[in-house]
């Protein structure tokens, strides 16, 4: 007795979400520029002008720094966040988001192209013009296969 084939659809990785975005904020024209920010920290070990090793901690960013920050042709603050389907962001970058929002911004949290648009859309109180060709052709986010499976 066999049992039903299932075919689960493949969800994209954040970074291929955060990708995806960026492409897309750099085809319309309400966006004057966005960029990713990394956020973490690692350690340096270096040694002192007399030779005695030491360790200096950078942390970059701060904790619940949005995934994508940039400025609106209006000059307001764009802040995404970039979650998987189903993902909730953390209380840090739900209260950065929130912050952005009360300062005049504009915070969105975003699980795919979809949420920015509207988010932005929602922002000017109208469509973006243009942008339809671009999105359908060129912002798709690529496919990863599991290793020896080719598209």
């Amino acid at each position: 007795m066999s049992r039903a084939f299932r075919l689960t659809p493949i969800e994209p990785l954040e970074h291929d979400i955060q990708c995806a975005i960026l492409r897309y904020l750099a085809v319309d024209r309400r966006v004057a520029w966005a960029r990713r920010f990394n956020t973490g920290a690692h350690v340096v070990e270096e040694r002192d002008k007399h030779g005695k090793p030491k360790r200096r901690f950078i942390r970059y960013a701060f904790p619940g720094c949005s995934d994508v920050l940039g400025q609106l042709v209006t000059g307001k603050f764009l802040a995404i966040e970039v979650k998987r389907l189903g993902e909730e962001p953390s209380d840090e970058q739900a209260a950065f988001l929130a912050q952005v929002e009360a300062a005049g911004g504009l915070a969105i949290l975003a699980c795919g192209i979809e949420d920015v648009k509207r988010g932005l859309d929602a922002f000017f109180g109208e469509s973006a013009p243009n942008v339809q060709a671009v999105r359908e052709t060129a912002i798709s986010p690529p496919l990863r296969y599991p290793r020896g499976v080719s598209g």
